[in-house]
C-alpha cells in the first residue's frame, strides 16, 4: 500500500455533511451556512419542487426506467451525442466508480491535487496508481507534458475540468491533441463543475474516441439530495459499463427533473455564472487581502487557501468556524497532494460570503 493509498483510506471525507457538521457545532442543521460543498447558491430553478409535486404519485407509483430513455434522448439532442454513447448514473460518482472497471486497462494516471474519489474509484477497480504531483509554484496548474511522458499504452488518466480543489481549467484542444496522438490511452475527464465556467469550451464537443467525459447536474442546479450524473463514452465502453451497473439506479424522480432542467431556457444559467463571476471576484480580492492566506485563482465556483501562519491547521480553522461561527468550510489535507495548511470554500452569495469572511477574520485576528 503507498502513502496515497494509507492517506485515502484513514482520512477520507467529502464535504456537505451537514447533519455531522451540526452534531459538531451543536445546533440545528438549517443554522449552518456550508461553503464545504460547491452548489450553486441560487438553489434549483424554482419551478423545479411544482414540478416533482405535480407527478409524485405516477412517478412514485412505478418501477423507474432502467434505461433512462426519455433522459438519454434529452441530453442526445441538446449535445448533439448519439443515444448510445450515452450513460446515466444514480450521481456522476456512481459512473466514476463504474467506468474504470469497464476500461480494460491495468493502471491509472492521476494528476493530484485533484478529488479524491479518483484514486478509490482506480484502486477499485484493481487498477495500479501513478500520481503526478502539480507544482504549487505554477498554482497546481495540470501539466499536460508532463502526463503524456507517462503515458506507455493500456492506461486511464483522470482529471478534473475544471480540477477540484484548484480550480483550474486545462485548454481543452490541447487536451484533444494528447488524446489523438496516444489512442490506446484513455482519458476520464471529469466536467461536474464546468457549468459554472464562463464561455467553457466542453470536451462533449469535438471528443476523440478515447476521451470519456463526465457530467453532474447536482452542483449546477442544486439537486445533490436527488443524485444525477451522465457521462458521454465510446459506444463500446458504454456497453460495458451498463453490463456491469445495477438496474433502476437511477429514480424516477431524478430521470423527470434531469429531463426537464435540460429543456429548459438559459435564463438560470445565465443569472449563475453572472453570480459566480462577480463573486468569486469578490473573495479573491478580499481574502488576499488578509495577512497569512495565499488563494489560487481557479475557474469554478470554489476557491483553495493555504494558510501561511506557521503551525496553524485548516482542520484548527474549519473547527473554530464551525462551533464560533456556524460557517463549514473544506479541509484540503485529505486531496492528495495538500497538507494540513490548505482548505477549500465554496462561492455563495455576497451576504453569505460576507459572513464567511467574518468568520474567518474572526479566528485570524486571534492567531
Amino acid at each position: 500500500m503507498n502513502f496515497f493509498q494509507s492517506q485515502y483510506q484513514s482520512q477520507y471525507e467529502h464535504g456537505g455533511n451537514v447533519k455531522k457538521l451540526a452534531e459538531a457545532a451543536g445546533c440545528p442543521a438549517e443554522e449552518i451556512l456550508d461553503f464545504s460543498a460547491n452548489i450553486n447558491p441560487l438553489g434549483p430553478p424554482r419551478w423545479l419542487s411544482s414540478l416533482i409535486s405535480s407527478q409524485a404519485d405516477s412517478l412514485l407509483a412505478h418501477y423507474p426506467d432502467p434505461d433512462c430513455r426519455s433522459l438519454v434522448k434529452a441530453i442526445a439532442n441538446r449535445y448533439s451525442i448519439p443515444e448510445e454513447e450515452i450513460l446515466i448514473g444514480n450521481g456522476s460518482t456512481e459512473l466514476l466508480y463504474l467506468l474504470p472497471r469497464a476500461a480494460s486497462v491495468s493502471r491509472a494516471i492521476i494528476p493530484v491535487p485533484s478529488y479524491t474519489d479518483y484514486l478509490k474509484a482506480s484502486y477499485l477497480a484493481g487498477l495500479s496508481v501513478e500520481i503526478i504531483p502539480l507544482e504549487e509554484e505554477s498554482e497546481f496548474k495540470l501539466d499536460l507534458a508532463a502526463i503524456e511522458a507517462r503515458l506507455q499504452g493500456n492506461e486511464l488518466v483522470v482529471l478534473g475540468q475544471p480540477n477540484n480543489p484548484t480550480g483550474c481549467v486545462v485548454d481543452p484542444n490541447s487536451l484533444r491533441f494528447l488524446a489523438s496522438r496516444h489512442p490506446s490511452t484513455l482519458f476520464l475527464v471529469d466536467e461536474a463543475f464546468i457549468d459554472f465556467v464562463d464561455r467553457a469550451d466542453s470536451l462533449i464537443f469535438r471528443r476523440p474516441a478515447n476521451i470519456i467525459v463526465l457530467r453532474s447536474l447536482t452542483k449546477f442546479y442544486a439537486i445533490p439530495g436527488l443524485r444525477l450524473g451522465w457521462a458521454a463514452a465510446d459506444k463500446a465502453i458504454a456497453e460495458r459499463v451498463r453490463q456491469i451497473a445495477p438496474p433502476w439506479s437511477v429514480n424516477s424522480i431524478a430521470q423527470a427533473c434531469g429531463e426537464a432542467l435540460l429543456g429548459q431556457d438559459d435564463e438560470y444559467t445565465l443569472k449563475t455564472l453572472a453570480l459566480i463571476t462577480q463573486e468569486r471576484k469578490f473573495m479573491l480580492t478580499e481574502l488576499r487581502s488578509l495577512p497569512g492566506l495565499t488563494v489560487f485563482a481557479g475557474e469554478a465556483n470554489f476557491l483553495l487557501v493555504r494558510i501561511d501562519h506557521w503551525g496553524f491547521k485548516a482542520k484548527t480553522l474549519a473547527q473554530r468556524m464551525l462551533t464560533e461561527g456556524r460557517v463549514a468550510i473544506r479541509p484540503g489535507d485529505n486531496f492528495p497532494g495538500l497538507d494540513e495548511r490548505y482548505f477549500r470554500l465554496a462561492i455563495r452569495t455576497r451576504e453569505e460570503n460576507r459572513r464567511l469572511l467574518a468568520a474567518i477574520k474572526a479566528v485570524m485576528s486571534s492567531l
